[in-house]
């Protein structure tokens, strides 16, 4: 097994399992003539738990565009929120570029995107969801995100390789409730992944 040298790389397509552990962040709730819920949020990823935790990536040379199947599941509810979780889910999509690391023995990935998300739970009795959307089926365009990634691509076969990655994303999202409020979810997380890709070659 070998690291694959950048510029052997063409068009590559990648899928990945994973987890995650979000740091706690400042979870806002609004509701219409409610005062607003405010703390420092606390979540667990669960990846395993329903819909599971993956990711899949796109590359064209040293550009890549990535889905990243985020979950959180609030685990230090106040009173007031029955239940609350971003877990179909806490979506990004991102734009990458990478440049070589170390000596080309791995990559380091940057990039920007956008978060898609879509929260479920209870607040003050209510159902937060669902909530008609132009995505369809609870999904909204809530915020942006960012990302910095590292891992080397391992050559396992001709044309085939896995890659064990280590990702640290940060995220603003602003999501809207079923009673006409709205969550503000930023999140910040250390991903570890491993995948398994494609690639062509020049």
């Amino acid at each position: 097994m070998c690291s694959l040298p950048l510029q052997a790389q063409g068009l590559t397509a990648e899928f990945f399992g994973g987890t995650a552990w979000s740091l706690p962040t400042t979870l806002r709730i609004e509701q219409p003539s409610e005062s607003a819920i405010r703390f420092r949020a606390r979540y667990r990823t669960r990846p395993w738990h329903g819909s599971p935790y993956y990711a899949y990536r796109l590359g064209y040379r040293q550009w890549s565009a990535e889905l990243v199947h985020h979950k959180i599941y609030l685990q230090n509810s106040p009173p007031e929120i029955e239940h609350f979780e971003v877990s179909h889910g806490y979506n990004m999509v991102i734009v990458s570029r990478t440049m070589p690391l170390l000596e080309q023995s791995k990559v380091f990935r940057i990039g920007i995107g956008m978060v898609i998300g879509h929260p479920e739970g209870s607040v003050r009795g209510k159902p937060i969801n669902p909530v008609r959307s132009w995505l369809g089926g609870g999904y909204h365009i809530a915020g942006v995100g960012f990302q910095a990634a590292a891992g080397p691509p391992i050559g396992v076969a001709d044309h085939w390789f896995f890659r064990p990655e280590a990702k640290l994303t940060a995220a603003w999202a602003r999501m809207p409730l079923a009673d006409g409020g709205t969550a503000t979810v930023p999140n910040i997380a250390l991903h570890m992944l491993v995948g398994f890709g494609y690639r062509s070659t020049h």
